[in-house]
């Protein structure tokens, strides 16, 4: 089996498993530590609920949750398609960094959106 075939029946499970655990994710308690310790957000807070809306095609609510949930799946997506299913070569090698380069954009702007709110 290829590659690019474990890593969508990755995503695959990781969707069903959202789509099963929304209610006990919801009104379950913080697992976050950072949370727990500080009483603030941290960066990702947020996404596993948003993760389990969009499972549910609940897109405004998976926002409410963490307003980058969409583009940290799929630069996430990106990131371990080019890293792990294309083929290591000259022209794949600009891809990897691109895609690596977008996910890390996409986990700073949800600490600095996180900060925005620590600042409150």
């Amino acid at each position: 089996m290829g590659r690019g075939v474990l890593l969508l029946l990755a995503m695959a499970g990781i969707a069903s498993i959202a789509y099963w655990i929304q209610p006990y994710v919801e009104r379950g308690p913080t697992l976050c530590l950072f949370h727990v310790l500080t009483g603030k957000p941290c960066p990702t807070c947020g996404m596993t609920r948003a993760t389990c809306a969009l499972a549910h095609g609940e897109w405004a609510k998976a926002i409410r949750y963490h307003p980058l949930v969409v583009p940290f799946w799929m630069a996430l997506v990106a990131m371990l398609w080019t890293h792990f299913v294309l083929p290591l070569s000259e022209k794949t090698e600009r891809w990897r960094g691109l895609s690596l380069w977008a996910f890390l954009v996409v986990v700073g702007a949800g600490l600095l959106i996180r900060m925005a709110e620590w600042l409150r």
